[in-house]
């Protein structure tokens, strides 16, 4: 009899394009939704998006989403590289889709 393979993150496509739904929920073109874990250092800040089914709410307005860190629009770029609205490039480490469904604050 096989043994059942440990579960861990599933390393996804890359999504062309992520916009915000509302605030810490981007959709991509896909209607996937992808969470992002903000980490802040002192001399950067970094990125974790994770891919996971969850409930959606209205999408926010820009007006709305004035004071967000992370830019509204994200676009797939050569290099495995993000170009935000704000025009900065972010650079892909991976993406993952969550194996389990955790809480939402």
């Amino acid at each position: 009899m096989a043994e059942p393979r440990a579960s861990g993150p599933e390393t996804l496509e890359d999504p062309q394009r992520l916009w915000i739904w509302e605030r810490h929920v981007y959709l991509d073109e896909h209607k996937r939704s992808w969470l992002p874990i903000i980490l802040k250092t002192d001399k950067k800040l970094q990125v974790i998006l994770r891919q996971q089914d969850v409930s959606l709410g209205s999408p926010m307005t820009p007006e709305q989403l004035e004071a967000y860190e992370l830019p509204l629009l994200w676009q797939l770029y050569p290099g495995k590289r993000y170009r935000g609205s704000d025009s900065m490039f972010w650079q892909i480490l991976y993406h993952v889709k969550a194996s389990r469904v955790y809480p939402r604050d």
